[in-house]
């Protein structure tokens, strides 16, 4: 049996055209300040306010992709499998405790690295 986009053998899950696993292709041209810094805001940002806590602000964009001190640039625009900050949301590893993110924000977060990490969406 071959695998899905989910390593399911025999599942239906494919890649749609805005490149989520599963996706429906309605969450193409992501804007970072609707719909990513929203996330972010409610989830990370209790930890993540400035740049001397944990090392990483997730405050804002330009916070956001200047990284952290330790590791340097955190998003890898274009490619979310070798982000570091999609790496840790989608481990479980961050946000910590009981508050991990929905696997719909974990796919957003992935779409809009995918499409560059975008301030703001290209207009089409």
């Amino acid at each position: 049996e071959t695998l899905d986009c989910n390593s399911v053998c025999g599942g239906l899950a494919i890649i749609d055209a805005c490149g989520v696993c599963d996706g429906n292709g309605s969450t193409c041209n992501i804007s970072y300040s609707l719909t990513i810094q929203p996330i972010f805001t409610t989830n990370c940002t209790p930890c993540h306010i400035t740049s001397t806590r944990n090392n990483l602000s997730l405050s804002n964009y330009t916070n956001i992709m200047s990284g952290d001190s330790d590791n340097g640039p955190v998003i890898d625009a274009g490619d979310h499998a070798n982000s570091l900050l999609w790496q840790y949301v989608n481990s479980g590893a961050m946000p910590p405790g009981n508050s991990n993110l929905t696997a719909s924000q974990i796919n957003l977060i992935a779409t809009w690295i995918n499409e560059g990490a975008l301030e703001e969406p290209l207009a089409n």
